[in-house]
């Protein structure tokens, strides 16, 4: 558990002293990031001087939740964020009016490495999703966790309320619970399942099997002309290509950056964001995996709608994406 507290609290320390850091002077740019691993493509653009190259003043700031991340981009403190299409829709609903620019992570991204697993805890005699019925699951509603576990139960075949969910926001509080046996199972992203594994917790399910696209950044209109966007991608681009050139330096940097426990570095198999296939839907030549296609927003917003999530469909999908 001091491996869990002392991440967590140095991540939040981190959080704090650069969002103090910026909140009267900053960039012209300021991009709200999740601290999840493959926001690291973000610090690399920005801390290497890649924005820079390209012309664009471009500051990233740390956010624990996507709740905080919301209400600074409500309150235009943000010219953009880094997180899932569920933020996007809401926002956007909401009245921010944004558009996704890139892709970071997508379930088939890296063939055999999974962004998302179901793990159990140590305690637990389960040993297929079956053996889960009933048991008490640790989620984040209207989330992209929640999101996942409805597609793991409709691949799987499983009912809607083969688990009991239990709503724990607070990621340390999640995995203390697994942990400790109070929960049995959670849903969690990369690097925390590499984390708990190592602790004694067992995967039974993870990603690899879906397609969809996990994690985006989505810029503000008066943000996202053309021009911008282009130059943005670019710079996104190069700091991909280098992380996927030195994965090993670049796992450091995230250890640095409180996106990367050290407890679960040796574990965790590092991300890939290049070589992916293009779609209908992206037209940049670049390093990043594919942007979300019409029907991957059509799926997020139906299921969003079904779970009260959003009071009607997008207008017109195409406007969430750009180009």
């Amino acid at each position: 558990m001091k491996v869990l507290h002392g991440f967590w609290r140095a991540t939040l320390g981190a959080a704090l002293t650069l969002a103090a850091a910026t909140a009267a002077f900053g960039a012209d740019m300021k991009i709200g990031a999740l601290p999840a691993a493959d926001s690291v493509v973000l610090h690399v653009a920005a801390d290497e001087g890649l924005f820079a190259a390209e012309g664009l003043d471009v500051e990233v700031v740390p956010f624990q939740s996507a709740l905080e991340l919301g209400a600074a981009m409500r309150a235009g403190n943000l010219a953009g964020h880094f997180g899932d299409i569920i933020n996007v829709l809401i926002q956007r609903e909401g009245g921010v009016d944004q558009a996704i620019v890139a892709t970071t992570t997508t379930t088939h991204s890296s063939p055999g490495q999974r962004n998302f697993g179901l793990v159990v805890s140590p305690r637990s005699k389960a040993q297929s999703l079956a053996d889960l019925k009933g048991a008490d699951i640790a989620v984040a509603g209207a989330t992209i966790i929640d999101y996942l576990l409805d597609k793991m139960l409709e691949q799987q075949g499983l009912p809607a309320d083969h688990f009991r969910r239990q709503d724990i926001r607070q990621i340390p509080v999640r995995l203390q619970m697994l942990l400790s046996g109070r929960l049995e199972a959670a849903l969690l992203p990369e690097p925390l399942v590499s984390l708990v594994e190592a602790q004694g917790a067992r995967t039974l399910w993870d990603d690899r099997g879906l397609n969809t696209p996990l994690a985006v950044i989505a810029l503000r209109r008066d943000n996202a002309d053309a021009d911008t966007v282009r130059r943005f991608r670019r710079a996104l681009g190069e700091a991909a290509r280098r992380i996927d050139a030195e994965p090993e330096r670049y796992k450091a940097i995230m250890i640095d950056k409180g996106l990367l426990p050290k407890a679960a570095a040796d574990a965790y198999r590092m991300l890939r964001f290049g070589g992916q296939a293009r779609n209908e839907a992206d037209e940049y030549p670049d390093a990043l995996p594919p942007l979300p296609t019409r029907a991957d927003v059509e799926d997020f917003a139906v299921w969003m709608r079904k779970g009260g999530m959003l009071k009607k469909m997008p207008e017109t999908p195409a406007d969430v994406v750009l180009p």
